[in-house]
Parts: structure tokens; C-alpha cells; sequence
């Protein structure tokens, strides 16, 4: 089964995580900026979403609250499944 955002990633993010990250410019829960498939110097695609799992994985974000490594799998098969919105 193919994971897409709408369906799998974005009901992980709390809204307060929306919230707080989206006057930083990383706007969790959009769509097209989390699958936008540009690059920027860090990553060769799909940069914003690939710059938020970096966070996650690394327990920076979302703030006080680490996601599981059960979560943090769900996310990278959504990235394996083509960042499907």
C-alpha cells in the first residue's frame, strides 16, 4: 500500500508542531511545499521534506515531542512511495 501525506504523514503532526514551525517557514502541514520536489544545497530533491525528516529523525522537531521509530519508518516510505500528497 502506498503511504501519501494527507493519509499517513500529516495526522502525526500535532497541530501545536503546525503551529509553531510554520512562522519558521517549514510549513508542516502543506502539501505542495512538503512534496515539492525541488532541491536546494542540502539535498539533491525533494528538499523541504527530506529536511524535515532530518529534524525528526534527529528529535529536533517537533518540539518536546521525539516521534517513534515505528513514525519516523512511516515517514520514510512515504519518502520510498514517491512523496505521494
Amino acid at each position: 500500500m502506498t503511504t501519501s501525506f494527507g493519509n499517513d504523514i500529516l495526522p502525526m503532526f500535532r497541530p501545536g508542531d503546525i503551529a509553531c514551525m510554520t512562522p519558521k517557514g517549514v510549513r508542516l502541514g502543506d502539501a505542495d511545499w512538503i512534496c515539492d520536489p525541488a532541491a536546494n544545497d542540502d539535498f539533491a530533491d525533494h528538499a523541504n521534506a527530506r529536511r524535515v525528516f532530518a529534524a525528526l529523525s534527529s528529535g529536533f522537531m517537533p518540539p518536546g515531542h521525539r516521534w517513534s521509530q515505528d513514525a519516523l519508518d512511516v515517514y520514510a516510505s512515504w519518502m520510498g512511495d514517491g512523496f505521494q500528497p
